[in-house]
């Protein structure tokens, strides 16, 4: 046998065995795939549980506000630079800390400039007049001192009865056979024959509304005053008050789908019985308003579902920008301008990197999206604090934004495209990626009109009244109990938001309902809380004006 013989033999064996090892390599990488798999959804499910966890800690724990250190700005292009894709989000080291609690006292001096000043005088008088010494009588030489003193004057009930009288000219009776009687007016009130007084029902209204005392405790509030109002009465009083009121929610809404921007949110409600429809499931109040900056209207609508249909039959053909946060069911809105918010991106990626310390932030992506956040809202105050006394504020903020916003969002959107590939889509990271990928290009339309906000947080704010109102309530016993609540609600928080005393207004409507064409569009826009008409007494003072040219985007429809 041959040396070259021998070497092919050996070849031959050395290649078969190659491929065997290879064979069973390939075989082992297939038995291993799905274990692979498995243990990268494992990983993903135990990112997502860690950040479930983490945000029910904080929210049960933790200070409700998103605020961080200032200082997490300058992480920026440190994070840029030193972060790797590749490297897993960093586990949450859970830190406990006692907080030193606050004291109650803001440092802000109390305001109490509006209130009615009544002067009184302390003297001698009698024999105190008389010097003590000699007998004569004391001449004043001028003030020792004053003091103020905040003095509260308790409400009280009264019955006020009303007697008319009739009168007749006997004169011409003899004259001409006939009596002509005459009698002076009788006062009116928003319920026709009823005992409840104009003020006594704006009194009900505010209590309930505008300091969340719910009619059962109201009962008990009467009642120490002396009067037996059960919690039925004061129930019809408000269901009718509501019905009075219709004219100016209908008016209010004609007056905000007029306008260009309109803010829109919502929150469930419990009813209990909605029309014989499944009392456990969720019922939502919906809220819409203008901007705030001039002639504010905030109005509020029931409705048994959170159906896309809600918005689209409320705005109907709206054509102007819609700012909401990211739920779909806006959409249906077809012919308004979608404007999403930046406080919910931001809200994403500030859960992500909240507990983490200062090491951690450089191996985090998350706080790379975060400073973009941060980043467009440090813009949004510098122009706030430079312009927004200028008349041209908008004009000029719409030029800045052109410049300065536009590169920061186009950023952003391209940090999305490249981080989501790698991200774990359950994850805090990859959860925050999606959620940003959606909603980027829809903050962008806040360039195309220098009157929009980056964020939704004046509608937020405007919907808590209502919540902090829901946890007195509980719930509403009927659906058109539900519909009576949002019609006062916007009135109410429509008249604070135009800086009125509410109550003084509440009264000066249903004084004024009775004595006007509710059919007559000039007539109800001489009630509105923001028509010139409305009298001095029922507005705070030292209330900051608002410049109206800096408003007129706001008015005016861009078709």
């Amino acid at each position: 046998m041959s040396h070259e013989f021998l070497t092919n033999e050996l070849d031959e064996n050395t290649k078969a065995l190659i491929e065997k090892m290879e064979n069973e390599i390939n075989e082992k990488d297939k038995e291993l795939s799905p274990k692979d798999e498995e243990i990268r959804k494992l990983k993903n499910e135990l990112e997502f549980l860690k950040g479930v966890i983490s945000n029910r800690n904080r929210k049960i724990f933790g200070a409700s506000s998103e605020q961080v250190d200032v200082n997490q700005l300058s992480f920026f292009n440190e994070a840029e630079k030193h972060s790797d894709s590749k490297v897993e989000e960093p586990t949450l080291e859970e830190i406990t800390y006692k907080r030193a609690k606050k004291s109650n006292y803001t440092g802000k001096k109390d305001n109490l400039a509006n209130l009615e000043r009544v002067v009184v005088e302390h003297k001698l008088e009698g024999e105190d007049l008389n010097c003590r010494e000699c007998g004569e009588e004391l001449t004043p030489i001028g003030v020792k001192s004053r003091k103020e003193i905040v003095k509260y004057i308790p409400a009280k009930l009264i019955i006020e009865e009303h007697v008319i009288y009739s009168y007749a000219c006997k004169t011409c009776e003899r004259a001409t056979g006939e009596s002509k009687i005459v009698s002076p007016e009788a006062p009116k009130t928003i319920f026709y024959n009823s005992m409840a007084s104009n003020e006594l029902i704006a009194h009900t209204l505010i209590l309930k509304y505008q300091h969340a005392m719910p009619l059962y405790r109201q009962e008990t509030y009467f009642d120490m005053m002396g009067a037996t109002l059960s919690r039925q009465t004061l129930c019809n009083w408000t269901m009718s008050a509501a019905d009075a009121l219709e004219p100016i929610y209908n008016h209010m809404k004609k007056e905000l789908l007029s306008r260009n921007y309109i803010h829109a949110d919502e929150t469930t409600l419990k009813v209990i019985n909605d029309n014989g429809k499944d009392s456990k499931s969720k019922k939502y109040m919906w809220l819409y308003m203008s901007d705030t900056n001039l002639k504010p209207v905030i109005l509020y609508d029931y409705q048994s579902t959170r159906s896309s249909s809600c918005p689209k039959n409320f705005l109907g053909d709206f054509k102007g920008f819609l700012q909401t946060d990211g739920y779909t069911g806006y959409n249906s809105v077809s012919g308004a301008t979608r404007v999403y918010c930046l406080a919910h991106i931001r809200r994403y990626f500030h859960n992500i990197i909240v507990d983490l310390d200062k090491e951690a932030l450089k191996n985090s992506r998350g706080v790379i999206g975060f400073n973009y956040c941060e980043q467009i809202y440090k813009l949004e105050k510098e122009l706030r604090e430079s312009y927004s006394n200028d008349e041209n504020y908008y004009d000029i903020r719409f030029k800045i934004r052109t410049e300065k916003l536009a590169p920061i969002i186009d950023n952003f959107i391209d940090y999305v495209e490249r981080e989501i590939k790698d991200a774990l889509p359950r994850s805090p990271l990859g959860k925050a990626l999606e959620y940003a990928k959606k909603h980027l290009p829809g903050l962008k339309n806040v360039l195309l009109d220098g009157s929009l906000e980056v964020d939704n947080n004046a509608a937020e704010r405007a919907i808590k009244p209502f919540v902090i109102g829901r946890k007195n309530f509980l719930f509403a016993n009927t659906a058109k109990g539900a519909t009576a609540s949002s019609n006062i609600y916007s009135i109410v928080e429509t008249a604070k938001a135009n800086n009125l005393v509410v109550e003084r207004y509440l009264v000066y409507l249903f004084d004024n309902l009775s004595k006007i064409d509710i059919y007559d569009s000039e007539s109800l826009e001489n009630l509105m809380p923001w028509n010139d008409k409305i009298p001095e007494n029922m507005k705070i003072k030292d209330k900051k004006q608002i410049n109206p040219s800096k408003a007129y985007s706001c008015l005016t429809r861009i078709f």
